[in-house]
């Protein structure tokens, strides 16, 4: 099937690598269909996740879709669009509540695990018009553990840029697949970095908002103190798109996009890791100061570089199996009802893909030391984000600007890549300031390594600034226009 069969009609307009005010304006034109969408995205999954490089984002289509997105084009004929969203497919995170699908989280434990509901951002987007198109390939149990985009479920999410490289955790499938082209935009879940860093290995626009901006109910959880949703998309642009749907009126598109005259901190603090991602951050500092920008170096408060370690990794010890107890409470007959339960038939588990043993021992261990107090608590975390907070307002900064990983993707857990170089001792550490301190960061397209590899750089705020950064970040983008779809998923003739 190609994106101009009468299955997909398109009278011209090309909906790849299209952004959503495109794809609105082809919809009110009449250009395209929303069954049209639907029929594109589901002939570029068939050819590029099922077969052809076998990127396996995809866990489970809507066998709805076509029959939702005929119901909103005729709505639209009748009465005109819901907004920029009505007709738009989107992929959602398996770890996210979707009625008529099962909410696996990558687990084949939880197979049966279908919701009552769809999770509040997932209502939020249908009634704006938006489809689910499919679920989206996970970490399993948002918990990477070594395997980042590894599921029990599904098998491996594997990086469309480069086969050999992983396609982060654990919004790994969501990452994949808007960057692949199959679907115009997807939600994902980040507690210490599950959005930006799958939007920082695929050239991807990712946000982790504001902890608390966005309802987390509905969602699996991992930690209750960490965990947000999070938009994945191919720009700021759609990524403020999708958060005006989500909370209407909070100033997500009503700022022009411009660095002019802001103050920026750069934090040299993650440096060293990589010679690439070094040479590409300098270049992107260098464009922001070319477009008015203010750029002074600042300094990060002690112990930055080791969030995980020292604070977030007990914290999220401590709350995993309470949270996953309430969860799986909920859950109707059939599936596992508490965490005792789902460790038995993971550990029973002998299918085609078994269950990542770090993960079974790490959920072993927190369900063994569930009434164990951690060590240092949230509030700990928090006091990371107050002395963030001096930095702001010291330097008087609008931001704290950053490679969003230290180094590229790494090789996939099962296959070597000799074009990998990294001397970080955890790359991720970057991402771990703004789940630390509940504030705002987007990552956006940086340019690529030598090995083809994309890198992204990361825009942090103060708590409630979520508004403020996108105009930052999108001004950015447009600027450099580092994002590329992959070689590997091209357009289909």
């Amino acid at each position: 099937m190609t994106p101009n069969s009468s299955a997909a009609p398109t009278d011209g307009f090309d909906p790849f690598e299209a952004s959503l005010r495109e794809l609105a304006a082809a919809m009110r034109a009449g250009t395209v269909s929303a069954a049209g969408l639907v029929a594109f995205y589901l002939a570029r999954i068939a050819a590029f996740d099922k077969s052809g490089p076998l990127i396996n984002a995809i866990s489970c289509v809507n066998p709805a879709a076509m029959h939702e997105a005929r119901a909103l084009d005729r709505e639209l004929r009748a009465s005109g669009p819901r907004g920029p969203l009505h007709g738009i497919p989107m992929v959602v995170k398996d770890n996210i509540d979707t009625v008529g699908m099962p909410t696996t989280a990558g687990c084949s434990a939880l197979r049966e695990a279908y919701p009552n509901a769809d999770a509040p951002c997932v209502a939020r987007l249908r009634e704006a018009g938006a489809i689910v198109l499919a679920k989206a390939n996970m970490s399993e149990l948002a918990a990477s553990n070594g395997r980042f985009g590894y599921s029990s479920a599904n098998g491996l999410t594997r990086n469309p840029y480069r086969l050999s490289r992983n396609a982060s955790g654990s919004s790994s499938g969501t990452g994949a697949a808007v960057a692949a082209n199959f679907a115009a935009f997807g939600l994902g879940t980040d507690s210490f970095g599950s959005v930006r860093g799958p939007a920082c290995v695929h050239a991807l626009t990712g946000m982790r908002p504001t902890h608390g901006l966005l309802e987390a109910k509905g969602v699996l959880p991992l930690a209750a103190s960490f965990d947000t949703v999070g938009p994945v998309a191919r720009s700021a642009a759609d990524a403020a798109v999708v958060l005006d749907a989500l909370v209407p009126g909070a100033g997500f598109i009503d700022t022009p996009a411009s660095m002019r005259g802001c103050r920026l901190g750069i934090v040299t603090d993650f440096a060293g890791g990589n010679d690439e991602i070094d040479l590409r951050f300098l270049a992107a500092t260098q464009t922001m100061r070319e477009a008015g920008a203010e750029t002074i170096l600042v300094r990060l408060p002690a112990g930055a570089r080791t969030l995980y370690t020292d604070l977030l990794g007990d914290i999220a010890r401590a709350e995993w199996v309470r949270g996953l107890d309430a969860w799986l409470g909920q859950l109707p007959a059939g599936a596992p009802g508490n965490t005792s339960a789902l460790l038995a038939r993971m550990a029973a588990t002998d299918g085609r893909h078994p269950v990542n043993p770090l993960t079974l021992a790490a959920l072993r261990q927190a369900y063994e030391t569930r009434d164990l107090p951690p060590q240092v608590d949230g509030l700990a975390a928090r006091r990371f984000g107050a002395m963030l907070d001096d930095i702001f307002r010291a330097d008087g900064v609008e931001a704290l600007v950053f490679p969003t990983l230290a180094c590229p993707a790494s090789p996939r857990f099962d296959m070597a890549d000799a074009t990998y170089h990294c001397r970080a001792e955890q790359p991720l550490a970057p991402m771990h300031m703004a789940s630390a301190a509940g504030f705002p960061e987007i990552s956006v397209p940086m340019g690529f390594t030598s090995a083809g590899v994309p890198a992204g750089v990361s825009w942090l705020g103060r708590a409630g600034s979520d508004a403020l950064l996108l105009p930052l970040a999108s001004a950015f983008e447009q600027l450099t226009r580092h994002r590329r779809p992959p070689a590997s998923t091209p357009a289909l003739r």
